[in-house]
């Protein structure tokens, strides 16, 4: 559920009354806790907020904020069920029945996969009563074998029975909350603390009594939890876009992983993919130490890759994330910021790492074996790149806007298609390829009142026409915008004052090349140059001594890289002598 960003409508301060009623809400949702430990939980001291949150599903909801950390939040997709984050489990592990995994299950978890059954750690033999006595739809928690403070909060898939049915195959709680998540990068979140190996039998008594406390209140939630359970089976798409690729390959990666670790037995030869393993962390661990500085961040984890880690692999050995187990970049940074080394954020898909802890143990106790060789900074194109972009209207709001877009945003085209596309397959509206046309895309396009049908590629393109056509163009690092038609560079000669010829350059600074340069760089054949405000232009234009089209088309195309159809006048080139004789 916040494995993507969510959007934040308000965020206001509790007053005293407020206080006190979402005290009293605590207490009824968990009546185990104490007055004290309420209080301990919403000291009066601290600053209490609530943040009124819509998900990038489109579920609204509150989180409720502690000094800026998130301890409960509310989602209306669970009928406003109050459920505590992994911080406030890390004061009451045993507010939630819990299940425990293995600590590299945790990283599928970070990734958007739901707990399996083949990755609950369970005391055996397994008996019919080895997962709990629960209803399917009860809100649990998750803790590793090594260390009972809980990873994640979710729903239980299928009651304790169905899961004693299922043979260790299938879902056993699906993942709503999980360390890492957007959800837990609001403010400056707590390292998860070492609470100690889980005590099964224990913990067991404790959640017993608990569900005996409480019972009552499941009788009556009982089919509600149910239905949301189904809701969520149905409706969320995040979980099944995730979900879909990897959860039944991750079924058979997950017990090969659990039976490596409950084998005890050391191989004789080296684990390809420990070391590879071992490698990537060595690498990450250099790079943090090493290459990268406090002013570099933020930075996309892309560049961080390319850049940082790759370069601090030692020159006999080579990264292949994909033959490591974490196969995904994401999956590892999960784990890392899991460990308290980094912290990272995504932002309409793209992830960054938002802060490095320096003086981390793992990153000031790190022995580098290799010598240290500076990372080379990235080389930057100078060549012009010049594509079409659209700007979101007021018109095409209500389509994208579901997809987190705003009005003033930029898009590509084919981020335009994907979400269009969307959107139709979400509302039932293709029929191979006719379009029907829902009152919602009829006013968009504008379509005549008898029109309910178009093609779908003339339905997408009447679609990106009610956006503002634009042109992004890229140099030497630089992105500019620029709204309609581009014009090109425009080169002519024209005849001064005692017949001396001048060449005159026009719409430099579209293409963001710097006209002072420019006239330097000109200057080198020998020739004056000098910049000039030409009527009816709206950017300087560089004057240069003589017909020196030639020189000026070269110097584009070359240094530049500009592309030849988006330069003009080169047909006032002057003419070889006896060009024109037969």
């Amino acid at each position: 559920m916040f494995i993507k960003p969510f959007k934040v409508k308000s965020n206001n301060q509790l007053k005293g009354t407020e206080r006190k009623k979402l005290c009293e809400e605590i207490l009824a949702a968990y009546p185990t806790l104490t007055d004290e430990e309420t209080q301990s939980l919403i000291p009066k001291k601290e600053t209490i907020s609530v943040m009124k949150i819509l998900t990038y599903s489109g579920h609204s909801g509150k989180v409720y904020c502690v000094a800026k950390i998130p301890m409960f939040f509310q989602l209306e997709s669970l009928h406003q069920a109050l459920l505590p984050t992994i911080f406030t489990l890390w004061h009451h592990p045993n507010l939630l029945r819990t299940f425990t995994t293995y600590p590299p299950v945790v990283t599928k978890l970070a990734g958007g996969a739901n707990l399996m059954l083949p990755g609950v750690s369970i005391k055996e033999p397994v008996t019919l009563y080895s997962f709990g006595k629960l209803q399917k739809g009860t809100p649990v928690s998750v803790n590793t074998d090594d260390n009972k403070a809980p990873v994640a909060v979710g729903f239980t898939a299928l009651c304790s029975e169905d899961m004693y049915m299922a043979g260790g195959h299938g879902k056993c709680v699906e993942i709503i909350h999980v360390i890492g998540d957007t959800l837990c990068q609001l403010g400056k979140p707590p390292v998860r603390p070492d609470l100690g190996p889980p005590n099964i039998d224990t913990d067991n008594d404790k959640l017993e009594n608990i569900n005996e406390i409480s019972e009552p209140s499941n009788d009556n939630n009982e089919e509600s939890l149910v239905e949301i359970m189904d809701d969520l089976e149905i409706n969320n798409d995040r979980v099944s876009e995730i979900e879909s690729p990897c959860e039944e390959e991750n079924k058979i990666e997950e017990s090969d992983e659990i039976k490596n670790l409950s084998s005890g037995q050391e191989e004789a030869t080296v684990d390809p993919l420990k070391e590879m393993d071992s490698l990537l962390e060595y690498c990450f661990l250099k790079a943090c130490k090493t290459s990268v500085k406090s002013n570099d961040l933020p930075m996309l984890t892309s560049n961080f890759f390319k850049n940082h880690l790759i370069a601090a692999c030692p020159s006999d050995k080579n990264i292949d994330i994909k033959k490591s187990r974490y196969k995904k970049l994401s999956l590892f940074l999960a784990e890392m910021k899991a460990k308290g080394i980094i912290n990272t954020s995504v932002t309409k898909g793209v992830e960054s790492i938002l802060s490095i802890k320096f003086n981390h143990p793992l990153i000031k106790e790190l022995v580098i074996v290799e010598e240290h060789t500076p990372v080379q900074e990235p080389v930057v194109s100078n060549a012009a790149v010049v594509s079409e972009c659209y700007k979101v209207t007021a018109d095409v709001l209500p389509v994208l806007s579901k997809f987190r877009y705003e009005k003033g945003d930029i898009m590509k085209r084919a981020e335009i298609r994907k979400c269009f596309t969307e959107y139709v397959r979400a509302e039932n509206l293709q029929d191979g390829k006719i379009l029907k046309l829902n009152p919602q895309l009829a006013g968009i396009m504008k379509t005549k009142a008898n029109v309910e049908t178009v093609l779908m590629e003339d339905g997408i393109n009447k679609f990106i026409g009610r956006m503002t056509h634009m042109h992004e163009v890229t140099l030497a690092g630089n992105k500019l915008l620029h709204t309609g038609k581009l014009e090109p560079i425009d080169m002519r000669v024209t005849v001064r004052s005692g017949g001396k010829k001048v060449t005159l350059v026009n719409n430099l600074e579209t293409f963001g090349i710097n006209s002072k340069e420019f006239s330097k760089e000109c200057q080198s054949i020998g020739a004056s140059a000098t910049i000039t405000d030409e009527p009816g232009k709206k950017t300087p234009s560089v004057l240069v001594q003589g017909n020196q089209i030639l020189y000026v088309y070269k110097l584009l195309t070359e240094k530049y890289q500009i592309k030849k159809n988006y330069i003009r006048g080169l047909e006032f080139a002057p003419k070889k002598q006896g060009s024109h004789k037969k």
